[in-house]
């Protein structure tokens, strides 16, 4: 098989990269392994020399009327359920793009039940949706080492406001005096709220100290992982969650709330239901061990992998180019 794959979303400068990125380097590399051609596209690009197109993000990528069979990935539907996060042009150019795309695909792939659950509720597509879960990368694994000097609770991913690192912070600095932790961000710092916090803790030295925002590289986050006490991962809504499951997969203890990272935890990790309870959850967690083995939660993430992505990916190609 012969499929165009839309790839402008790689990152460029040698790192695999997080969300889009990730998804399509690792898909390109499991599909050449199952012998598929992937042709990468540039956005736009309308070939007719390929069995299937396949937007990888969309509605960002794939022409409006596509030559050959297409199939679209959506990872998400935030604009529409986390309004308070975009603007008005992008919420409506988003959702009138894949109602678009939902009547010109042949198939409609989605990273979870809970993404399933919203394409259908809110775009009401004519055309078949497989759920294909995400995969995990071999690097996460437990680092064994001595622990850190001071134990520290983590939310890794703070490049975007609906990553919610205010909601981390401010539950830290409520129960902050209860405990012995530092909170650290991993991330890239950008959004307009880590000047309001540099602010803030100017005023709180005590507090001050105990905050730490860097990033360790891609090679760093394994160890990230694996020293903290507590992975939190604070957004309401995901369509899978690359970071719970790398968190999962290096052994990490991981408090979340958005039903799809429920889906990827299972009975491995620790939930909250909104903003009022993390505190009491976050204490909680680490007045308690997790629920299971070492063992146990590594092998959870280890269940899911790239190449049983590329299986599936590969059975939604064949079933839009049958029609």
């Amino acid at each position: 098989m012969r499929v165009g794959l839309y790839s402008d979303h790689l990152y460029r400068d040698g790192q695999v990269g997080t969300g889009y990125s990730k998804y399509i380097y690792h898909l390109t590399r499991e599909l050449r392994n199952l012998g598929v051609e992937v042709v990468p596209l540039p956005k736009g690009a309308n070939p007719k020399d390929v069995d299937v197109l396949h937007d990888p993000a969309a509605p960002w990528n794939a022409p409006l009327r596509p030559r050959r069979p297409l199939v679209v990935t959506i990872h998400d539907l935030f604009p529409s359920l986390l309004p308070q996060y975009y603007g008005l042009w992008i919420r409506n150019l988003y959702i009138q793009k894949l109602r678009w795309f939902t009547h010109f695909c042949q198939r409609i792939v989605v990273d979870s039940e809970r993404t399933r659950e919203v394409v259908q509720s809110v775009l009401h597509p004519r055309v078949p949706m497989d759920v294909v879960p995400l995969g995990l990368e071999d690097r996460f694994r437990p680092i064994a080492g001595e622990p850190p000097e001071t134990p520290f609770i983590v939310q890794v991913g703070i490049h975007r406001e609906i990553k919610e690192p205010r909601l981390t912070f401010e539950a830290f600095e409520r129960i902050a005096d209860r405990i012995p932790h530092e909170l650290h961000f991993v991330g890239d710092a950008r959004i307009p709220w880590f000047q309001s916090l540099d602010e803030h803790l100017r005023q709180r030295p005590n507090l001050r100290s105990r905050v730490k925002v860097y990033w360790p590289g891609e090679a760093g986050l394994p160890q990230v992982y694996s020293r903290a006490t507590l992975v939190v991962h604070p957004t309401p809504e995901e369509g899978f969650g690359f970071v719970p499951l790398e968190a999962l997969g290096c052994g990490a203890h991981v408090l979340a709330r958005a039903p799809a990272v429920r889906e990827v935890l299972g009975p491995m990790g620790c939930y909250f239901e909104d903003a009022d309870s993390l505190p009491g959850a976050m204490l909680d967690c680490l007045s308690h061990p997790p629920k299971s083995t070492l063992e146990d939660r590594v092998a959870r993430a280890r269940l899911f992998t790239f190449r049983k992505t590329a299986e599936r990916t590969l059975q939604a190609y064949e079933a839009a180019r049958a029609g």
